[in-house]
């Protein structure tokens, strides 16, 4: 088994290629919502580090569990927004606003009434991850059904609402009873953390594609 230990290191590491995406999007001028999406990468490249090194260089602290909860809320609506400039439906754009507003309102009640700033808060991944993922598929079927002629290997887009499905469809019955296994299968948990952590790297290695990809889009 993998220890988590050197998947993280693997992790941040390829979060650190992946600004790369930043620069791309803005050195060749990409669409509103790659950009965005590109600010997202970058910015979570910042808290992983600070999440999973940082912390406990600077302030000898373990528990980084804040940190989570509250980027959560930065990263499903940030996530939320780009499918909403991404869709073509009308529909999908409103179900996609709608999140964009009542989403906040779940976190703060969920965060502050519920579960804590301090505790792992898996009502928020539930949440955020399936609407991702359905957000996700919703694009997937957009693109398949679209009557205009797309090149995959050149759509940034698909890219990264494949890196997105793969990642999220697995953390969310991770993490979503991420508080039940530590009580009761904690060995199981620690286990399973590094497979998720490879996925994540998976993800972004395809964000990372999705934008080169993209230069040949652009020119």
């Amino acid at each position: 088994m993998i220890s988590q230990s050197l998947t993280s290191q693997i992790y941040i590491s390829v979060l650190a290629i992946s600004l790369i995406c930043f620069y791309l999007s803005f050195r060749y001028n990409y669409s509103k919502h790659l950009k965005i999406l590109s600010v997202l990468i970058a910015v979570t490249f910042i808290v992983e580090w600070f999440a999973v090194f940082g912390i406990k260089k600077i302030f000898h602290y373990n528990n980084n569990t804040e940190i989570y909860n509250v980027f959560m809320l930065v990263e499903f609506w940030v996530f939320a927004y780009y499918y909403k400039l991404l869709f073509q439906s009308k529909l999908l754009q409103k179900i996609a606003a709608w999140f964009l507003y009542i989403f906040p309102v779940f976190w703060f009640i969920v965060v502050f009434f519920v579960f804590g700033i301090s505790a792992w808060n898996s009502y928020l991944i539930i949440a955020g991850s399936f609407f991702t993922v359905c957000f996700s598929a919703a694009y997937y079927y957009e693109l398949f059904t679209s009557p205009k002629l797309v090149k995959l290997t050149s759509t940034p887009e698909f890219w990264i609402a494949t890196g997105m499905i793969i990642f999220y469809t697995c953390e969310l019955p991770y993490m979503g009873m991420l508080n039940f296994l530590v009580e009761h299968f904690l060995s199981l948990a620690r286990n399973l953390l590094p497979v998720l952590t490879i996925l994540a790297t998976v993800m972004y290695l395809f964000f990372i594609y999705a934008y080169i990809c993209g230069i040949s889009t652009k020119k």
